[in-house]
């Protein structure tokens, strides 16, 4: 099976009528705001992005993407798979207050010059990740401590406790 790569940008030709699609896989360890998030430096997204210029002539770009990304679960510390499925749709504009000219049901994606599907794509994935990384329900198994019975025994109120009670039935 053939691996196809995505390009590294895209041209303003790749936005036209007929749209043009562009599919492949990107190294996960690659895209440098991902990767101190990965558990492992490993795996791979694969995307699926087409040009096209919508109804008023402005540059479109939609997309798909699913990446299963290596995450450390922050209850067990265990590496867990992350299932990103996501789809987009996002207008192309050269500057910030392009893009806020924009209606309300479309989403800038400000791009100076040309479009880069690896931050396109990165960026929709750290979008798509959890705020607190975690297993779900039973694959989740967080070591065992004696955090709080340590607690009470460094407490210097703990052996005073005993005491006032005993002093308060005196009375």
């Amino acid at each position: 099976m053939q691996t196809l790569m995505l390009p590294d940008g895209l041209a303003p030709d790749d936005f036209g009528t007929p749209p043009r699609v562009h599919q492949g896989t990107l190294a996960l360890p690659t895209m440098p705001r991902l990767a101190p998030l990965l558990a492992i430096q490993e795996g791979q997204a694969w995307a699926r992005l087409e040009g096209s210029l919508d109804d008023a002539g402005r540059r479109e770009l939609a997309g798909r993407i699913e990446a299963d990304v290596p995450l450390t679960c922050q209850r067990c510390l265990g590496v867990y798979y992350h299932p990103v499925v996501v789809a987009f749709r996002v207008v192309i504009v050269a500057t910030e207050e392009e893009g806020e000219a924009l209606p309300d049901e479309l989403e800038p994606y400000v791009c100076g010059s040309a479009v880069r599907p690896l931050q396109v794509v990165e960026e929709e994935i750290l979008l798509a990740l959890p705020v607190v990384a975690r297993h779900t329900g039973a694959d989740c198994t967080p070591p065992e401590h004696e955090a709080g019975i340590a607690r009470e025994a460094l407490s210097p109120f703990a052996s005073l406790q005993g005491k006032v009670r005993r002093h308060e039935a005196d009375d």
